[in-house]
């Protein structure tokens, strides 16, 4: 693993510039602190032009990184000795989304001194194009696919910037010149999630890149192909303000619910019914707005994934309880309502419980991750019929399919197809999940060892 890093801004005004332009809130060189150290980056040197801004923001400072400046004129080694296993240089006039720099170090150099990552540029505009010779590599402007994504690895012997600052020489001639008579590589990644900022409208094309990548693999249907239509703009325009993921959730998701909540103890005005309906479907397209912003500035942490769990199922409770009030309302004398209700909220505590204690002992903050835990650490010979069932049918328990299904039926005026859709639904859920907290925990703890602790934002990675 690659755990050493070099990231270089141009010299001159065009480089103060760059390194204090923003891209999505942050700063270049806080985004590409971030984003190095996400891809495992213990030790970073960072080349900045006289005048260019050093300070970093609250949250590099707190990673587990160590960064030092380096300044074009002033010839100088790296502050850290090479080592074996390679550097990671990243030109800071590129920003890149975490994933394609983690499929690049995880390949390595794989026997060679230099690779170069390269792509077909997704923006308008001529780039510098890369080719691998007998004599090492060659970089020229023009246009194509094999154009530079600014993100090589290179070997310890290659990694020696002295020269490059004290003459002041241009990186690619240095690259260049470096990697004469040496083994050169050029590395496509699968999708190449790069972009070349220059100036503001490249800054936007780098926000509207890093925002296409927001959506979870865990995300519902509804959630990917509705809410998200509506969410990702929204977090654009929230992400210029400076409001943090947990003021999403504070000022917008929870308030939100909790009028759901309240609105529905009141089912027989069909103006509150449906009130309640769009406020708890636009409750669910706030709440991909909190991890949307988390996800693009780099700032997931387990906090932020607790207290987004914990909010959601505050307002779940509160909305389940409201519920159960507008229906006592409707009926007032009828056990045949009351009752299932009162049942179905102790089911979901028991859930919840259940739940929330796997997500303590697996070091997630997500439920949704007992899911995932369930087709992943449970083999498929252990899995009954039921198994099978809650894996086929889970995702109508989402948030996102849930609320959806509120919506529709709260504007159709059938809040009472919506509380046995809930009372069934909770107690099957929580069969499920009694039956299958045993050899979840077994086969998470067989599987634990095996597959390696993960990166620490890594773990925290899963918040809607």
């Amino acid at each position: 693993m690659i755990r050493q890093g070099l990231l270089i801004f141009p010299d001159g005004q065009r480089g103060v510039e760059l390194v204090s332009r923003r891209v999505a809130r942050l700063r270049l060189l806080d985004r590409m602190v971030r984003t190095m150290t996400r891809v495992g980056v213990e030790q970073l040197a960072v080349v900045v032009p006289a005048g260019g801004r050093r300070k970093l923001s609250r949250l590099p400072r707190r990673l587990q990184v160590e960064v030092r400046f380096l300044e074009w004129g002033t010839p100088a080694p790296l502050p850290f000795a090479p080592q074996g296993e390679g550097l990671l240089v990243v030109l800071g006039e590129y920003v890149h989304h975490h994933t394609s720099l983690t499929e690049l170090v995880k390949g390595g150099l794989a026997g060679g001194e230099l690779v170069a990552q390269v792509g077909a540029p997704a923006q308008p505009g001529v780039f510098t194009q890369v080719r691998a010779t007998a004599e090492g590599v060659q970089f020229a402007p023009g246009e194509g696919t094999d154009a530079s994504a600014g993100a090589f690895l290179c070997s310890a012997a290659l990694a020696a910037p002295e020269d490059l600052l004290a003459g002041r020489e241009e990186v690619w001639a240095w690259l260049s010149r470096q990697a004469r008579g040496r083994q050169v590589e050029l590395r496509r990644p699968a999708v190449s999630l790069w972009r070349r900022v220059e100036y503001r409208r490249t800054a936007r094309a780098a926000k509207n890149r890093l925002f296409s990548q927001v959506t979870k693999s865990t995300s519902g249907f509804i959630s990917r192909h509705l809410n998200a239509r509506i969410s990702i703009p929204i977090s654009k325009v929230l992400i210029e303000t400076g409001i943090s993921p947990h003021l999403v959730t504070s000022l917008l998701v929870m308030p939100s619910g909790l009028a759901t909540a309240y609105l529905v103890t009141r089912p027989d005005q069909y103006a509150w019914l449906a009130a309640a309906g769009v406020l708890w479907q636009l409750a669910a397209i706030l709440d991909r707005c909190d991890g949307e912003i988390a996800r693009v500035t780099l700032s997931e942490s387990k906090f932020g994934a607790w207290f987004d769990t914990v909010t959601d199922n505050i307002a779940y409770l509160c909305a389940y309880g409201g519920m159960l009030v507008g229906l006592h309302r409707v009926h007032p004398g009828s056990p045949f309502y009351l009752y299932p209700g009162i049942s179905a909220i102790c089911a979901m505590l028991v859930t919840l419980g259940i739940m929330y204690s796997y997500a303590l002992k697996t070091g997630s903050g997500s439920l949704q991750n007992y899911m995932v835990g369930l087709a992943k650490h449970v083999p498929e010979e252990q899995k009954g019929g039921y198994y099978r069932f809650t894996q086929r049918y889970g995702f109508l328990a989402k948030r996102d399919t849930f609320s959806f299904i509120f919506f529709l039926s709260a504007l159709a005026n059938a809040l009472e197809f919506m509380y046995w859709f809930t009372v069934v639904g909770v107690h099957l859920v929580a069969v499920g999940v009694l039956i299958s907290q045993r050899k979840m925990l077994q086969g998470y703890q067989h599987a634990a060892p095996q597959e390696g602790a993960p990166h620490p934002l890594q773990a925290t990675e899963p918040r809607s």
